[in-house]
């Protein structure tokens, strides 16, 4: 539901959930980020397990973890299109208009853990490009990669190997800002979205 995490009994079911198969090592991921940081446990948010966590076809590349994202600063401490914030609310209409299978999908960031500035830097986005490649091989079953705003684009270019068999597709970041800063942004973001519902509406390729 569109903006459910923004009820405390939510995000605590969720957080419940967190040692489930599919998401239980991602979990583990976000935490050797946050510890490589010198950061706590739980200071890089984790995957919402509504999402389709190792399972996923899709993964969903923004920016950075925002406000609504991060824990102990009013937050759910979860990658969430149920976070209450713009950006969330206007994936998770988009994910409902198009009848996209949350399940199919993981959303993540080029720069996992907290930055700076509210938008990451390209010297963040460097450092964090080990973890999307280490993100990579715990799903054996993507097939396309979606990233959403420059920041996501950027981070992508840094990961290392490439991998060819994965379909890319590209759109601007679904906040107010992405969406606002060009005429038009509001229809390729939903093309984008529009090309990732179609691709999912095929059935599963063998990847790798």
């Amino acid at each position: 539901m569109e903006r459910a995490n923004a009820d405390p009994a939510v995000v605590a079911a969720k957080h419940a959930r967190l040692g489930e198969p599919h998401v239980a090592p991602l979990v583990a991921l976000a935490d050797r980020i946050a510890a490589a940081e010198g950061l706590p446990a739980g200071a890089v948010p984790y995957p919402d397990p509504d999402f389709g966590g190792v399972r996923a076809r899709a993964l969903v590349l923004l920016d950075n973890p925002g406000p609504r994202a991060k824990a102990g600063t009013g937050g759910s401490g979860l990658l969430s299109v149920e976070n209450d914030d713009p950006a969330a609310a206007r994936a998770h209409a988009a994910y409902a208009y198009l009848g996209v299978d949350l399940g199919q999908c993981l959303h993540w960031n080029a720069c996992p853990f907290p930055t700076v500035k509210d938008t990451s830097t390209a010297g963040e986005r460097a450092r964090a490009a080990r973890w999307t490649g280490e993100l990579l091989r715990l799903l054996p079953a993507l097939e396309v990669v979606v990233l959403l705003g420059r920041a996501a684009e950027d981070g992508w270019a840094r990961v290392r190997p490439r991998r060819p068999d994965l379909l890319v597709l590209s759109g601007p970041h679904p906040s107010n800002r992405g969406i606002n800063a060009v005429a038009g942004n509001a229809q390729l973001f939903g093309a984008t979205m529009r090309a990732l519902a179609e691709r999912l509406a095929e059935p599963p390729r063998a990847t790798g």
